[in-house]
């Protein structure tokens, strides 16, 4: 596909995702498919549930997560996005004692992922305004209500970074030494990314996708130029056209319908400055410009020829190449083009049409809530759980042993001897709070102080409709009972033959449906057993044909006893469902830290002795004092091995973070003052002027290196690093400003 095909066929499904309605489209394909596929993905709203809740305190919490977040008005924007781009990242972060979930588009996030497939590492950019304080002072063009947040979330750290200039995945550091960015650093207290990246149609091999309309953009292309041709057509030709042998000027008039007609001031020479002048007594004025044709034409000789043409703007083989053409495109999407239904002739045939519709947006669904949502309210219970049993092995006095750390130990042999004896009392320590946790269950006696939601097996999330597109009808009702009634005779289980009449509760909320007494199943087994038992007497009293000296009951090939068993087992059965638990398999754990590399970033040392190479430079704000910031990076030069430096991160449940789209009250990144970091007034001196060019910014990387100053100076507590562009830069600014003023400008000053 050309450039300018490609450019309109994105302007087409940015029009459709933001709702524009003056972009300059005219195709519905796209606006048509998604609102279809939300009809059927969405329905009347979704309800997420546990697999399994013993105890009903999943349930709760997952209400209440949904509604705080108010994921049903979201999930509209969200389907779209997921159509469009083919897929997304949900991502979760503690806030005090709750969550927020957040989506995140396609050109939003970058996912990086390790040689087995675990997600190592995730890149956020969304943005958020502020209000602007500077009033008349505020410069023409000037964006700095805009600022954007960048965030690197790891296993063990997430950086955070806020700018006035939308950053970029592949911008490299941000040097926020001398632009009014900030950057923090934060301790990931889950121990594990908390993100699911959702995939719409995925390749046959690879961790990639396409969105719905990628692959017909030609096709829709082609379909906006022929109805925007139609819609000129039906401009151009749909007006009749008058067509005389008589001249112009006999058949048509002035007819302006904005002029005035003539008054009595007006015939006498008054006017009005401002309104038209309406002294020209023409009937329709003079000087206008719309022509009509008069009511009666005078002087009609027996040769003259008037009438009127209307041309036929759209042939009929236009209209059904291009209504075909529709069709076409939306059958290709797996939808069904509601005005143009070809083989639906009985209402029938259009529900079963419809199926296909429907089944291809419950496979949207799987990618976008199975394996994307549900996953990620899987890992937010994992986490609580987590909570529960860090919580109550700290109310009931059990304390986690302590984990050697390597910089403590000049010695590798004594070092591995800890260790080995630290593994060895942690596992007696879970042993011990698997133990007290059963206990305190069982006897439905919790301390005090502890929190999160108690360890209750399988954790995994499901989703369900709340209602269906088409509504069923009572006689629709009434044969699904006929078929249950049919199914249970024939003997079927009660909870297999209820799915006909209740297809979306789970198996858990139909044997809870069945506490009540069936009484024709009741009726019917206990009949069997009476049946069952008067043969049985029978055989008694009767001789055996063979044996007349011995009753029928005697031969071992007609007992009858285990049909009696059978029975009542059955009636048991009917009569004492329950659900089934299922323990926790742990397939869908999220990859975490271990307990050594989680005491590791606790005491500010990077997860492993071998860290990665940092991609931000040290805090600018949110910090403690400590010689670096709240990366706890920077130890000064000194060794570990007399003692280990305290924590000096803060979590990021406790850190306060705009959200996407939201309008501050105050600038984050101007801590002091809570004002606008643009302002002159309120910045550092020497920092930044009103006129210098922000050299900092991430479309300019690599003019300045990490940690150099335009003056050549190096930041307090950072390496000294060549500041040679930078002295540069500041000689030039410095000769730039000593230049000698013009003549004509003294003049001007003066």
């Amino acid at each position: 596909m050309s450039k300018p095909k490609s450019e309109r066929f994105r302007r087409i499904l940015e029009a459709a995702r933001k709702r524009d309605g003056q972009s300059g489209t005219d195709t519905m394909i796209v606006n048509s498919h998604l609102a279809q596929m939300k009809l059927f993905m969405l329905r009347q709203g979704l309800e997420f549930y546990p697999a399994q809740d013993t105890f009903g305190f999943r349930k709760a919490f997952l209400t209440e997560l949904i509604i705080e977040n108010e994921i049903d008005t979201r999930l509209e924007g969200i389907v779209d996005d997921f159509l469009i781009d083919g897929k997304g990242l949900f991502y979760f972060r503690p806030i005090n004692e709750s969550y927020r979930l957040m989506w995140f588009s396609k050109d939003n996030y970058r996912a990086y992922y390790d040689a087995e497939g675990n997600l190592e590492e995730i890149e956020l950019i969304y943005s958020f305004d502020v209000k602007n304080t500077l009033g008349a002072l505020a410069m023409p063009g000037d964006n700095g209500s805009k600022r954007y947040v960048k965030l690197q979330v790891k296993k063990d750290l997430i950086k955070e970074t806020i700018t006035t200039e939308k950053p970029s995945f592949d911008g490299g550091p941000l040097n926020t030494s001398y632009s009014p960015n900030k950057t923090r650093t934060l301790t990931n207290s889950l121990g594990f990314i908390p993100a699911v990246e959702s995939f719409n149609t995925m390749r046959a091999t690879g961790m990639d996708a396409s969105g719905d309309f990628d692959w017909l953009a030609d096709q829709i292309v082609l379909h906006d130029d022929l109805v925007k041709n139609i819609r000129t057509n039906i401009h151009f030709f749909g007006n009749p056209t008058l067509v005389s042998s008589r001249p112009k000027h006999d058949l048509v008039e002035s007819g302006d319908e904005e002029q005035l007609r003539p008054t009595i001031s007006s015939q006498a020479g008054f006017f009005s400055a401002d309104r038209a002048s309406t002294r020209v007594s023409q009937p329709g004025g003079s000087g206008g410009s719309g022509m009509k044709v008069p009511r009666l034409i005078a002087n009609v000789e027996p040769s003259d020829r008037a009438v009127y043409l209307t041309p036929d703007a759209v042939s009929g083989d236009q209209n059904l190449y291009a209504r075909q053409y529709r069709e076409e495109v939306r059958t290709a999407l797996g939808g069904v083009d509601e005005l143009g239904i070809s083989s639906g002739a009985t209402a029938y045939e259009i529900k079963s049409l419809y199926g296909r519709a429907a089944t291809t947006a419950s496979r949207r669904c799987k990618g976008l809530l199975t394996y994307g949502l549900c996953k990620l309210l899987s890992l937010i219970i994992f986490h609580e759980e987590k909570l529960f049993r860090e919580s109550f092995a700290a109310a009931v006095g059990l304390e986690k042993p302590l984990p050697p750390l390597e910089e403590l130990y000049p010695d590798a042999l004594l070092y591995n001897r800890a260790l080995m004896e630290y593994k060895a009392n942690l596992g007696v320590h879970e042993n011990e709070v698997e133990i007290a946790i059963s206990t305190a269950v069982e006897n439905a006696e919790l301390p005090r102080g502890v929190v999160g939601l108690v360890p209750d097996g399988d954790r995994k999330i499901e989703w369900r409709w709340k209602g269906p597109v088409f509504e069923d009808s009572t006689e629709d009702i009434l044969n699904s009972s006929i078929v249950v009634r049919n199914l249970q005779e024939l003997g079927v289980n009660s909870i297999e033959a209820l799915r006909h009449l209740f297809p979306n509760k789970t198996d858990e909320e139909r044997s809870a449906m069945l506490s009540g007494y069936p009484f024709r199943m009741a009726q019917a087994t206990q009949s069997s057993i009476n049946t069952f038992l008067s043969l049985i007497d029978n055989m008694r009293r009767i001789p055996h044909p063979q044996a007349p000296d011995l009753p029928m009951l005697s031969d071992p090939k007609l007992d009858l006893t285990p049909f009696v068993y059978r029975a009542m087992d059955y009636l048991k059965r009917e009569l004492t469902y329950a659900g089934q638990y299922n323990d926790s398999t742990g397939g869908g754990d999220p990859s975490t830290l271990d307990s050594l590399e989680r005491a590791r970033v606790d005491a500010g040392l990077p997860a492993s002795s071998t860290p990665d190479r940092p991609s931000f430079t040290p805090d600018t704000y949110g910090g403690l004092d400590s010689p670096g910031g709240t990366t706890g990076g920077s130890t000064g030069g000194q060794s570990l091995a007399g003692g280990v430096q305290q924590v000096v991160r803060e979590p990021e449940h406790s850190a306060a973070l705009p959200t996407a789209g939201s309008l501050l009250n105050t600038d984050p990144t101007d801590s002091s003052t809570g004002g606008l970091a643009g302002s002159a007034s309120r910045l550092p001196s020497g920092s930044i002027n009103f006129g210098d060019p922000d050299l900092m910014a991430p479309s300019n990387a690599g003019l300045f290196t990490a940690g150099s100053t335009p003056g050549g100076s190096t930041p307090a507590g950072a390496a000294p690093v060549d500041t040679g562009t930078g002295a540069e830069l500041a000689s030039r600014a410095e000769r730039t400003k000593s230049r000698r003023v013009s003549r004509k400008r003294k003049q001007r000053k003066s």
